[in-house]
């Protein structure tokens, strides 16, 4: 029962949503894996999601808010022998990382020597012992903190992407069979949806994720190609340290982001919660 660290992070997945109504597991590393929205248990889809740090003048200071990924997903998931087209398995992480449960909250610490912030990650889902209706509504949330330990003032940028994993399989032009999928707005933050259809209703879908904080600023579509492009060029805009505002289309996006720049002064905390 204590904390989690090395090896011994492997294979660790810690639920996130309400009793009975579906889920996400935030894993030892930071991951977000096992998205189980579809009324049925889907413990190898991971969807895509992460959230990032830049900090803005600071050469290489970009890093997914995660700790390094497993030698047995880079040689072991399907299609990692033509390279895992369109994970983010390349991305920057932090050196060190641990996780500690406490349920209804997984907490994970993430540092990295030289980099003047550690991040922190806590997951929890709804839970009131007793109350099965509070405790089962299907939502979850992210909380990341993160500490300046450096002397000087940071300027920097939390942001958290996702692929739009609602999608079905299928050709995308043929809407009568698998219905239209969008992003849609939502305050301080997006809407993953798929339309259903005659034939397959159950396609039909929504997935909300926000943040508690005003600032924030939405891409509703990441860049429209194939293969690697969309995540391409959104990790490019968080290298850069750029904030991105697009507004949402009728189609056919991609993924979406949302970005909170942010100060920090020596010794200060930031805490931005994401909302699922």
């Amino acid at each position: 029962n204590g904390v989690y660290t090395d090896d011994h992070l492997k294979r660790v997945a810690f639920p996130i949503g309400g009793l009975g109504a579906g889920m996400f597991c935030l894993e030892g590393t930071g991951a977000i894996s096992h998205m189980s929205i579809r009324s049925k248990p889907d413990v190898f889809h991971e969807p895509g999601m992460f959230g990032a740090i830049s900090l803005r003048g600071v050469s290489g200071g970009a890093r997914v808010v995660e700790g390094p990924v497993p030698d047995w997903k880079s040689f072991g998931q399907p299609n990692t022998g033509n390279g895992a087209g369109g994970s983010i398995f390349g991305l920057p992480r932090f050196e060190k990382v641990s996780f500690q449960a406490r349920f209804p909250f997984g907490t994970i610490l993430l540092e990295e020597e030289g980099f003047p912030l550690t991040a922190e990650i806590k997951g929890w889902s709804p839970f009131i012992p007793t109350e099965a209706d509070h405790s089962s509504l299907p939502a979850g949330a992210l909380e990341y903190r993160f500490k300046n330990n450096s002397s000087q003032s940071v300027d920097s940028i939390f942001s958290f992407h996702s692929k739009n994993f609602l999608k079905p399989k299928g050709n995308e032009n043929d809407l009568e069979k698998i219905g239209k999928n969008f992003i849609k707005g939502i305050n301080r933050g997006f809407i993953l949806s798929q339309a259903g259809t005659a034939s397959q209703p159950h396609n039909e879908g929504d997935f909300a994720i926000f943040t508690d904080a005003a600032e924030t600023v939405v891409d509703h579509c990441w860049f429209r190609g194939g293969w690697f492009d969309p995540l391409t060029i959104t990790w490019e805009s968080i290298r850069m340290g750029e904030v991105k505002k697009v507004d949402p289309v009728e189609s056919g996006a991609p993924g979406a982001s949302l970005y909170v720049p942010f100060k920090l002064g020596p010794g200060e905390e930031k805490t931005i919660r994401v909302m699922m």
